[in-house]
């Protein structure tokens, strides 16, 4: 038996699942903390709001990606901020991992989330 929490929820309960993570940005340069949204009727810390809203757009276009056999279901998906972020094997070409664009919800520019089973990446992390 793998241990993930993947693996739990499958061996455990017999439920399929998938883990989206997302860190958001540790750094603003020209960009308001404080965004308020153009019809003025909600308003984001985006520090706080900016992972939830990323992880909301990734599971959509995931969602999307897979009905349209754009990419096969995995186990994870990581925002390409978190993901870029992991201090992998320096074996591992982490560049040329399978992803997906996606178009976070507060952000202009589009982006891009990995997609990988949970074994892959926890095999390829640098041990300390």
């Amino acid at each position: 038996m793998t241990f993930s929490g993947v693996s739990i929820y499958r061996e455990t309960i017999g439920l399929n699942c998938y883990t989206i993570l997302t860190q958001g940005y540790n750094e603003y340069y020209d960009d308001d903390l404080l965004h308020i949204s153009d019809t003025r009727n909600h308003i984001s810390l985006n520090s706080l709001g900016v992972p939830f809203a990323q992880l909301l757009s990734i599971d959509k276009s995931t969602r999307e990606a897979i009905k349209n056999g754009v990419h096969p279901p995995s186990e994870l998906y990581l925002d390409e901020t978190f993901y870029h972020s992991l201090k992998f094997r320096f074996e591992y070409n982490k560049n040329e991992r399978a992803k997906s664009a996606y178009k976070p919800i507060m952000s202009a520019k589009p982006s891009h989330y990995f997609y990988a089973d949970v074994k892959t990446i926890l095999d390829n992390l640098e041990k300390e």
